[in-house]
C-alpha cells in the first residue's frame, strides 16, 4: 500500500466520525477524483483483510465503522504494511510503457522483472497488454538486438498515445499544479512527472502564463493545462530525437506570430533545435486549443455551417429556443469547431475529465449533440470522440442557463369580483404580488360571458360561478394566509398551463426605426456609427436581435452578380470568373481570387460544400472591402477533387467582411445544401429571373 494510501486509511481509522470527499481533497492537498480513486484501493485491502468497508451516507459522508479491537489491530496492520511497497497493474503498465518508449534507454524485459518486482508471468500478461492497447493506436512492440524493446509506429500517433494514457490516468489539473511540490503525489503521479521532468513543466508554464499573456493572446483557460502537456510531450520527445517524419504534412495555416515567438523562447530555453515540420505541428497544436477566428483558419466556413446546422438542431430536438440567444451561443461553438476541426486533421487530443458529468446533468442535450457527430464526422473523417461532445454540450447548456434567468414562468389570469371594482383590483394586486400572476383583466359578476374572449389561462372569483372550459379557484376577496397556500397548491396543480416570458425587452425595430431615422435626416450609417449604436443599446440593458438585423441573401445578391450556363475548363477558370463579378463592383480585390486558388490548391477542395456545390472564399485579409455574394451555373461539370460532392456545376463566391454579419446569408445556403432538387433547377435555368424565382421560394416549375 502507497504511503498517501496508508495515511488516508489510517485518518479513517482514527477517528469515529464522518468524512467527506471535499475535506479530504482539501486535507491531504489531492482532487477529490483521486480521494474516491483512494477510496476504492482501501475498500479493496479492508476486503481482502475481512475488516468492514468504508460506507456513504446520504447527506453526511464517509464512515469506517470499526470496533475497538479492529481498529487496533487495523492501525497495527498498517504500520506493518508500509515495509511492502509494491507496483499494482496500472502502475506497473505505466512504469513499462514510459521505460520503452524512451529510445535513449535500452529496455530489457528480465532487468523490468526485478524493478517491478514482478515474476516473468506477470511481465509476459503485461507485456501482452501493452501490446494489444498499443495495437488501438496504431504501434506496435517489438524486439530490436542492442537496442532491446522499442516502439514502432507514426510519430504523431505515439504522441497522441501517450497523452491519452496520462490523461486517462492522471488528474492533469492537480498534477500541473504549482502546489504539487509541496504534497506527496502517487506513484502514477511521480512516475509522469519524472517522464515530463517537473523542472521543464515549470519552465513551459511560465512561458505559456507570461510571454503569451503579455502578447495579448486569448487563452482559453479550459485547456490551459492540456497545452502544457502537449509541451511537455513534445520537448521531451524533441531531446530524445523522435521528430515527424519529413514527408508528413502538418496542416499549418500560419506561419508567424506571437505563439510562433514562444516556441521559439522554449527551444533557446531547452536548447532544441527543431526541423520546419515540428514547428508547424506544436504551432498548430496550440492555436488548436485556443479561440479562432476566420481571420486565422482556413476552416472557417465549414466551421460556421457546422455551428448554424449544430444550433438548429438541438434546438429541434430539444425544443429550447437556443435562437433567442444565438449570437453568444453561435460565437462559442463556431471558436470551437474551427479548433476542433483543426486537431482532428492532425491527430490532436482534447480531453474532457468533466465529460461524464456533463453527460449526467444535462443528458438531453448531451444526446441532441450526439446525433449531430454524424455531420462533423463526415469533415474529420475521424469518430467525435465524447470529449468533445461534452464540450460542445457545454456551450448549449450554458445558453440554456441563461435564458432560464432571462425568463419568468407566469400564469395569465382574470379576475371576477361581486363587491365592486375596487375589491376586484386589490385582489388583482395581491395575486400578482405574492404569485407569478399577470392579470389580464378584472370583471364583474355580470360579465362572465367576456371569459372566453381573453387570452387567459386561469379564473380567480370571489363568487361560484358555472364555468368549466378553463380552471378556477374560488377565493376570499381580502387574502389570508390560508387562501395563499390554496393558491400555491392550484397553480401546481395547473403548472402545465405557464407560459415562459422574457424579462428583456427587444429592442430590435427601436434600433431600426433609429438607424432609419438617422438616414431620413440626412445623416448615414457608417460600420463605426453603427457599432457606436448597438453599444449603446447594450450599455442600457436593451436587447437587440442581430439576426432580424442582418443581410439575407436576396439583399446581397445582386442580378447583376449572376452568371447563367458558363463554360469553365477547370475549377480555377470558374473560381475566377464567379469572383470577378464582386471585383467589378469592388467588393474585393483582385488579391482576393489569388487567396481563393491558392487555398484549395494548399489543402483540397473543402470549398465543396454540398452535393454539385462550391462556396469559394478567403479570408477577409485577403482583399475584401465589403460583404457581397455571386454566383455561377455550369454548362459542363467541373471537377474540384471531392469525391463524395464532385462535380461541381453551382459556384457561389462569398466576401465576408467578419464571423457575424453574414450568417443569414450562410442560412440561405445552408437550406440550397440540403436541397439538392433545388439546385438541379438552379443549374437548368436560363434565365436570371427565373433563377430568382428559384432561389428565393417560388412555386413555379422549370
Amino acid at each position: 500500500m502507497k504511503e498517501r494510501t496508508q495515511r488516508l486509511l489510517t485518518r479513517f481509522s482514527s477517528v469515529n466520525s464522518f468524512l467527506t470527499c471535499k475535506d479530504l481533497s482539501t486535507e491531504f492537498s489531492i482532487s477529490e477524483r483521486t480521494v474516491r480513486n483512494e477510496l476504492t484501493l482501501i475498500n479493496s485491502f479492508l476486503a481482502e483483510n475481512n475488516y468492514p468497508t468504508i460506507k456513504t451516507a446520504r447527506g453526511k459522508g464517509l464512515k469506517l465503522n470499526l470496533s475497538a479491537k479492529e481498529r487496533e489491530d487495523l492501525l497495527v496492520k498498517i504500520e506493518d504494511d508500509r515495509t511492502v511497497d509494491y507496483y499494482r497493474p496500472n502502475e506497473r503498465f505505466l512504469a513499462l510503457l514510459l521505460d520503452i518508449v524512451n529510445p535513449l534507454h535500452t529496455t530489457i524485459l528480465y532487468e523490468m522483472e526485478e524493478k517491478l518486482q514482478v515474476s516473468k508471468s506477470t511481465l509476459d500478461e503485461d507485456m501482452r497488454k501493452l501490446r494489444l492497447f498499443l495495437k488501438n493506436h496504431g504501434i506496435s512492440v517489438v524486439s530490436l538486438p542492442k537496442q532491446g524493446v522499442v516502439l514502432q509506429g507514426d510519430e504523431r500517433s505515439i504522441r497522441s498515445m501517450l497523452y491519452s494514457v496520462i490523461t486517462s490516468m492522471t488528474d492533469i489539473d492537480a498534477l500541473l499544479s504549482s502546489k504539487l511540490a509541496e504534497v506527496t503525489v502517487s506513484t502514477i503521479d511521480q512516475l509522469v512527472l519524472n517522464y515530463l521532468d517537473q523542472q521543464a513543466i515549470r519552465i513551459i508554464t511560465e512561458h505559456y502564463d507570461e510571454v503569451l499573456v503579455k502578447s495579448k493572446i486569448e487563452i482559453n483557460y479550459m485547456y490551459r493545462n492540456q497545452v502544457l502537456l502537449y509541451l511537455g510531450i513534445w520537448r521531451r520527445r524533441m531531446e530524445e530525437r523522435n521528430t515527424i517524419s519529413g514527408s508528413a504534412k502538418v496542416k499549418n495555416e500560419r506561419q508567424e506570430g506571437p505563439i510562433r515567438d514562444f516556441i521559439h523562447s522554449l527551444c533557446r530555453d531547452f536548447d532544441l533545435d527543431p526541423p520546419l515540420v515540428e514547428m508547424d505541428y506544436i504551432t498548430l497544436a496550440i492555436e488548436s486549443f485556443n479561440p479562432k477566428d476566420m481571420n486565422n483558419s482556413i476552416d472557417w466556413i465549414t466551421a460556421q455551417l457546422l455551428a448554424i446546422q449544430l444550433i438548429e438542431h438541438v434546438e429541434k430536438v430539444t425544443g429550447i429556443p437556443f435562437s433567442k440567444r444565438e449570437e453568444e451561443l453561435y460565437e462559442g461553438l463556431y471558436k470551437h469547431i474551427t479548433g476542433l476541426l483543426s486537431r482532428a486533421k492532425n491527430d490532436i487530443q482534447a480531453s474532457n475529465p468533466l465529460k461524464d458529468t456533463i453527460k449526467e446533468s444535462y443528458f438531453e442535450i448531451y444526446e441532441a449533440v450526439t446525433r449531430f457527430k454524424k455531420q462533423i464526422e463526415e469533415h474529420t473523417k475521424k469518430p467525435l470522440s465524447e470529449d468533445e461532445i461534452g464540450f460542445l454540450t457545454v456551450y448549449f447548456s450554458t445558453s440554456a442557463s441563461w435564458m432560464k434567468q432571462e425568463t419568468r414562468a407566469v400564469y395569465q389570469a382574470v379576475v371576477l369580483c361581486s363587491h365592486g371594482l375596487s375589491t376586484g383590483r386589490l385582489l388583482a394586486a395581491n395575486l400578482k404580488e405574492h404569485f407569478n400572476i399577470d392579470i389580464v383583466a378584472v370583471l364583474s359578476s355580470h360579465e362572465v360571458s367576456f371569459i372566453d374572449k381573453l387570452d387567459v389561462d386561469l379564473v380567480f372569483t370571489t363568487i361560484p360561478i358555472e364555468y368549466q372550459r378553463r380552471p378556477l379557484l374560488i377565493l376570499n376577496p381580502i387574502l389570508r394566509e390560508s387562501d395563499k397556500k390554496e393558491i400555491e397548491a392550484f397553480l401546481i396543480k395547473n403548472k402545465d398551463k405557464r407560459r415562459i416570458i422574457s424579462n428583456n425587452l427587444d429592442a430590435t425595430e427601436l434600433m431600426q426605426d433609429i438607424l432609419t431615422l438617422i438616414i431620413d435626416s440626412g445623416g448615414s450609417i457608417t460600420k463605426e456609427s453603427y457599432q457606436k449604436v448597438e453599444e449603446t443599446f447594450k450599455n442600457h440593458h436593451l436587447k437587440i436581435n442581430t439576426r432580424e438585423i442582418q443581410p439575407m441573401l436576396q439583399d446581397i445578391l445582386k442580378s447583376s452578380n449572376i452568371l447563367l450556363n458558363q463554360e469553365c475548363k477547370d475549377w480555377k477558370e470558374a473560381i475566377t470568373k464567379a469572383a470577378n463579378l464582386l471585383v467589378k463592383e469592388k467588393a474585393i480585390e483582385e488579391s482576393y481570387i489569388t487567396a481563393m486558388i491558392k487555398s484549395v490548391e494548399e489543402y483540397g477542395p473543402y470549398i465543396v460544400v454540398g452535393k454539385h456545390l462550391a462556396l469559394a472564399h478567403a479570408r477577409p485579409e485577403d482583399g475584401v472591402n465589403k460583404l457581397g455574394v455571386s454566383v455561377m451555373t455550369l454548362k459542363d461539370p467541373v471537377y474540384f477533387g471531392n469525391p463524395d460532392n464532385d462535380p461541381v456545376r453551382l459556384v457561389f463566391c462569398l466576401a465576408a467582411v467578419d464571423s457575424y454579419s453574414h450568417l443569414n446569408v450562410m442560412r440561405n445556403l445552408i437550406d440550397l445544401i440540403n436541397d439538392e432538387a433545388k439546385i438541379k433547377r438552379l443549374i437548368a435555368v436560363q434565365d436570371t429571373d427565373m433563377f430568382n424565382d428559384v432561389l428565393y421560394g417560388s412555386q413555379k416549375t422549370y
